[in-house]
């Protein structure tokens, strides 16, 4: 039967969706948009070696699909080092799009600090007709290129599934406010909930409801 949504103020709920799709690798595989000279540094990392003397090194397998570099460069405190170069960037992410990547991941050197480059490529890459984009400096505004790369590449990655996944509830329930779980126990109304906050909402909705439990139960 339909839900009675005329009765249903608020729908809170967890989702396991984005955990699934990262876990099983069933997410949309996103174009990797970076700084030139920079197309390898997610694969190398952080260089860890959680087994230091192991002879055969086995890298985790890569989220995005392909890299593209842009002639651009951000200096730290925001010095112009290398002009955006938008003819070649079209160019590159048109090839992409043509080739069937419908997701990219933007990470520019600085980018989280000094976003007029990334912002700049956003706005090329929405007007070729990508339908995810994901920015560092709108995703993770942190130090660290790795780090924040990374977490760029799973919101690409993760946000079409989820996406879907959030317009096909919030059809069913009509105007009834929908919210969901993020990663860090904190809610996000439907519209607002990205891919990378959706990490760890699932087993986020368990930590929150066990303390709640156990405050009615008298424990602190």
């Amino acid at each position: 039967a339909p839900l009675p949504a005329e009765r249903i103020a608020t729908v809170k709920m967890g989702t396991t969706v984005g955990t699934n799709a990262l876990l099983e690798r069933t997410g949309e595989r996103p174009l990797l948009v970076i700084t030139k000279g920079f197309r390898d540094a997610l694969r190398i990392g952080y260089q860890a070696r959680p087994k230091l003397f192991a002879r055969k090194i086995i890298l985790p397998e890569m989220l995005y699909g392909s890299v593209v570099e842009i002639d651009e460069r951000m200096g730290a405190h925001g010095d112009v080092l290398q002009p955006l170069n938008l003819i070649t960037a079209r160019e590159a992410l048109r090839k992409a799009f043509d080739a069937g990547f419908g997701a990219c991941a933007i990470v520019f050197m600085h980018g989280y600090r000094y976003p007029a480059h990334e912002q700049a490529v956003a706005d090329l890459a929405q007007a070729i007709g990508f339908t995810q984009i994901s920015v560092s400096h709108q995703v993770s505004p942190l130090m660290k290129l790795v780090s924040r790369g990374d977490t760029t590449v799973v919101d690409a990655y993760v946000s079409p599934l989820l996406k879907h996944y959030v317009d096909h509830v919030a059809s069913q329930l009509g105007d009834t406010k929908l919210m969901f779980m993020q990663s860090n126990g904190g809610l996000a109304e439907a519209s607002r909930f990205h891919g990378k906050d959706s990490i760890l909402s699932g087993p986020a909705g368990g930590i929150v409801g066990a303390k709640a439990i156990a405050e009615r139960a008298g424990f602190d």
